[in-house]
């Protein structure tokens, strides 16, 4: 979606410098249509490629980062886990000495 003006920003931005070729040059006008028209048709079908490898590397690259942001939850949650073991079992043996001394 963030890519949705690129194909279009390249296909006129083509056109344009094509036009002023052809303007600097003095071709005749139809010519110069056909041929604005040609590199308008050919950039089309480049900007379409280009547009999809990127949006294919953006969605790659968005899916490593929610791979590496799941992963770092789950260290997270295991860590704490780890801690509440380790302060339970501290707990745990808190309590059995008051017991045995009761005793």
């Amino acid at each position: 979606m963030k890519l949705q003006y690129l194909r279009a920003f390249i296909v006129l931005l083509a056109g344009l410098i094509a036009l002023i070729i052809n303007m600097k040059t003095g071709r005749e006008v139809t010519r110069s249509l056909l041929i604005v028209l040609i590199v308008i048709v050919v950039f089309y079908f480049i900007a379409t490629l280009v547009v999809e490898i990127l949006q294919q590397g953006m969605e790659k690259a968005a899916e490593k980062d929610r791979e590496l942001e799941e992963q770092r939850r789950l260290e997270e949650r295991q860590e704490e886990l780890e801690k509440q073991k380790q302060s339970e079992a501290g707990d745990l043996e808190d309590s059995n000495g008051v017991i045995e001394e009761d005793f």
